[in-house]
């Protein structure tokens, strides 16, 4: 064995070693619909009691037939009768009870879960795949919601052929040393298979992963794709890697297969065993025919014991597997989520102040060096430069998408690391160049961010941002669709509609990061004319796209390989500022 097959083997028996931890995590939603839990619970022991019962009036029934005792027949079928229509109620009462727990208690997981992805830091969002994300949200939330019925259902089935094997021991003990002989070999073997197997389901699972998420990425990306004719290329990187899903997943099913294949005819042989005892011992008066009729009957429960023991098993590899992939978004660490202080403030003015702030994303070069700046509450700000100065990075850190590495961020006279989440983020409104917009109505668009926004609201907030005459040519108006990413729109609607959530939300801080670079000259002249009529009421910070739209601001600065070189109103900084006048000059060269 190879030291990393060791390693993964020591890795499996600390997984196993933590079922109690993960079925205590577990429970905490399990208790949550205990009712129908003890409702399933009940069930099955009707079910177990029933199936233990059958086979013996079965027996009787052969043999009341064959004897000709028509009265006591009468009487064993009206029981077997009973006993099904019992059989049914129990099965009823299972499936209603499960599905009452399986849906409510799933939806509460996923939920949970959400919430706490949510929370990862934008890094560990930006390393993983969505697929990630989804195979747990989606799968693994499943095994996690269903553990206490498979647990309840196998140790009844377990117990139920214990009860059986027990009373074969008083029917025949040579038959009852056979069964034994073969439910320990078949027991090993099984648990054996199960090794193998989950080695091979943890590899699938990583390949389907994979899959999922470059899926999404085609579906999401479809529109560039096709513009691109880049449909080949991404079919064949499709392809290749659900190749290797295809590959992991019929190494999977045929091992399974194979394993299968050795565990029937192991059973064979033992049914070939069984009845040629049982003939023997009949021929020789040392068994009767109804008992072994009984034994019989109850075979295949006796040799789904050790099927039993190797479901149980199984079903708690993955569980564990599945636990271990949510618990460790839920509680464990696995990724980095975001921290934030404890102090609320409800409502901010707007003063920001960055104070010698340096920051470089995964340990690369300084993206931010030793910045520093100050915005008043109020006044409209702009930050230019060219591509890759660091103005995105400072809209980052003041919604604390990202930590600065060091310095100060103060937002009015609060340290932002002292801060909770709803006193950042629910003070201000980001407005990115490539927003995203869900796949909804226009309306729940809007919704989705202020749920008790009126008609009236969104109507004022879609007027602000020049979206409400294009609103009104559409069929469906408010309650048109857009599709998935806002497909249906065009990149100056998708802006508009993300500029009309901020004014909808009424923050006193609104970041525009080139929120106008997609928008045609007319639309760029309304937009520019509703940051206008915000002036003095808000703190609003413009990236700009294009120096033209700053013009009329409170104040501009120029940000060069992440510094502050100079700051002013537009014509001071076109008499001093090298960097700013050369970006002037640039821009006026490009537009003609």
């Amino acid at each position: 064995m190879s030291k990393k097959d060791k390693k993964e083997d020591g890795k499996e028996k600390i997984k196993f070693s933590s079922l109690f931890k993960y079925l205590k995590y577990s429970y905490k939603y399990a208790k949550q619909e205990k009712k129908y839990l003890f409702l399933v619970l009940i069930a099955n022991i009707i079910l177990t009691i029933i199936s233990i019962a059958v086979p013996i009036f079965g027996a009787k029934q052969i043999v009341s037939l064959t004897g000709g005792e028509w009265n006591r027949l009468i009487v064993v079928i009206i029981t077997i009768f009973v006993l099904e229509i019992s059989r049914n109620l129990g099965r009823l009462i299972y499936m209603l009870s499960w599905n009452k727990y399986f849906y409510s208690v799933k939806k509460n997981i996923q939920l949970d879960l959400a919430e706490e992805m949510l929370k990862i830091t934008q890094d560990d969002l930006n390393m993983n795949s969505s697929g990630v994300f989804i195979e747990r949200l989606n799968n693994d939330t499943e095994k996690l919601t269903d553990i206490f019925i498979d647990l309840l259902d196998w140790i009844s089935d377990i117990v139920g052929g214990l009860g059986v094997f027990i009373g074969i021991f008083f029917i025949n003990k040579i038959i009852f040393g056979i069964y034994l002989f073969f439910i320990v070999v078949l027991f090993f073997f099984q648990k054996r298979a199960q090794d193998i197997l989950m080695k091979k389901r943890k590899i699938h699972i990583k390949n389907r992963e994979k899959v999922n998420g470059f899926t999404s990425e085609i579906i999401r990306g479809a529109k560039d794709i096709k513009i691109l004719n880049a449909e080949k290329s991404f079919l064949i990187h499709a392809s290749s890697i659900m190749d290797i899903l295809k590959k992991s997943g019929n190494d999977l099913n045929g091992t399974r297969a194979k394993l299968n294949f050795l565990n029937g005819d192991v059973r064979d042989l033992l049914d070939l065993l069984i009845s040629l005892f049982g003939v023997y011992f009949i021929i020789n008066g040392n068994l009767s025919v109804s008992a072994m009729l009984i034994i019989y009957n109850y075979s295949p429960k006796i040799m789904n014991l050790s099927s039993h023991f190797e479901r149980l098993i199984e079903c708690i590899n993955e569980f564990n597997l599945s636990a271990s992939r949510i618990f460790g978004v839920l509680v464990e660490e696995e990724f980095h989520k975001e921290s934030f202080g404890t102090m609320s403030v409800k409502k901010l003015n707007g003063n920001i102040v960055f104070d010698k702030v340096s920051f470089s994303y995964d340990d690369e070069q300084s993206v931010l060096k030793n910045m520093s700046f100050e915005v008043e509450a109020n006044k409209t700000v702009a930050f230019v430069g060219k591509s890759g100065a660091g103005k995105t990075t400072i809209f980052n850190l003041i919604s604390k998408l990202y930590d600065a590495d060091s310095g100060e961020i103060i937002l009015d006279k609060y340290n932002i690391k002292d801060l909770d989440r709803d006193s950042i983020r629910g003070n201000l409104s980001i407005i990115s160049q490539n927003p995203y917009i869900y796949n909804m109505s226009i309306r729940e668009n809007l919704q989705i961010i202020k749920t008790d926004a009126t008609e009236k609201d969104i109507k004022k907030a879609c007027k602000m941002a020049c979206l409400h005459d294009f609103v009104m040519t559409l069929k469906d108006g408010y309650d048109t669709i857009v599709g998935e990413g806002g497909v249906t729109l065009s990149g100056g609607q998708k802006q508009r509609l993300a500029i009309a959530r901020a004014f909808l939300l009424k923050t006193k801080i609104i970041l525009f990061d080139e929120a106008t670079s997609a928008l045609d000259n007319e639309t760029q002249k309304e937009i520019t004319k509703a940051i206008e009529n915000m002036k003095g009421d808000y703190t609003v910070l413009i990236i700009a796209h294009r120096l033209s739209t700053v013009q009329n601001a409170d104040k501009i600065f120029v940000i060069d390989n992440g510094k502050v070189v100079d700051s002013g109103t537009r014509n001071y900084l076109l008499k001093n500022c090298k960097v700013f006048k050369k970006l002037y000059e640039t821009e006026l060269e490009d537009e003609n």
